[in-house]
């Protein structure tokens, strides 16, 4: 089987299966099982597939067939900018989420500071803010905390491949983490509703950690918690970022106002989706 013909054989099978992006899957399969670009793909299509990579491209199609996310088919995925490992056990990350380290990186003090990931998964949040920071001149402190001892596990596995001096903590929220203070706390909690579950891609319901994407009531237990402890682990002028589902913008901003958090806004995606939502600790 030729590049080409193996492009077409996997974007039909993959249509057939209603997989979205189909075409893409495809032809990032084709690249990762037979170690190609695209422009040698496009460049040369009449090209043999070694008998190796043909067996590995049919088995990542059959796997992605069964709607088997592409990121844990590859094992990685691209966050900010930097290449995270990714697996069953902890919640793939989303371009989405780029706002939230986005809006972080844009209000951070100009000085080293001392921060925390809540509910880190991959570590993506905390990781690529470290590195960003660091970057750019800054020998902050980084905390990343999740319940999930998987999802810690793969937290430590992605700093150390992107070599980011950071802090695993295993905690439900602030509960491990008793008198610690920070600057900066950055959180994605799980904001799906339990009604809402159902209507997930078979992608995201089926190989996301159910813990990561809902608190199985309305979708916001996680921003009450936060809501109510936060002020208690931030320093004078502390900042949180928050990123939201939909509809979500105005309960979770109620909530920050409700427990005297001030300059609460918003961000939206590119979608013009809200997406973030930040604000200051009162405290003194």
């Amino acid at each position: 089987m030729t590049l080409l013909e193996a492009l077409h054989f996997g974007r039909q099978r993959l249509r057939s299966a209603g997989v979205p992006d189909h075409e893409y899957d495809a032809g990032a399969l084709l690249q990762y099982a037979a170690d190609v670009s695209m422009a040698q793909i496009l460049g040369d299509p009449g090209r043999e597939l070694a008998p190796e990579a043909l067996t590995r491209y049919l088995e990542m199609v059959g796997k992605r067939e069964k709607r088997i996310p592409l990121q844990h088919i590859v094992g990685e995925t691209c966050f900010y900018g930097y290449m995270f490992s990714t697996r069953e056990g902890a919640l793939i990350p989303r371009s989405d989420t780029e706002h939230l380290v986005e809006q972080a990186l844009m209000l951070a003090p100009e000085r080293p500071v001392r921060f925390l990931d809540l509910c880190t998964g991959t570590g993506c949040i905390g990781i690529s803010f470290f590195l960003e920071r660091r970057a750019r001149g800054f020998r902050d402190e980084g905390i990343l905390t999740d319940l999930s001892e998987a999802a810690l596990a793969l937290a430590e596995e992605n700093a150390e491949r992107l070599h980011a001096e950071v802090s695993l903590v295993h905690s439900d929220l602030f509960d491990g983490l008793k008198g610690e203070l920070f600057d900066i706390i950055m959180s994605n909690p799980p904001y799906i509703s339990l009604s809402e579950m159902e209507t997930l891609m078979p992608e995201v319901k089926d190989h996301d950690p159910r813990m990561a994407l809902t608190d199985e009531g309305d979708g916001l237990l996680f921003y009450r918690r936060i809501a109510y402890e936060a002020e208690e682990h931030l320093k004078p002028g502390g900042q949180l970022f928050l990123e939201i589902g939909s509809g979500q913008r105005n309960a979770v901003e109620k909530l920050l106002s409700d427990k005297g958090f001030t300059d609460i806004s918003c961000r939206q995606d590119y979608a013009g989706l809200d997406r973030v939502v930040y604000a200051k600790t009162r405290r003194i």
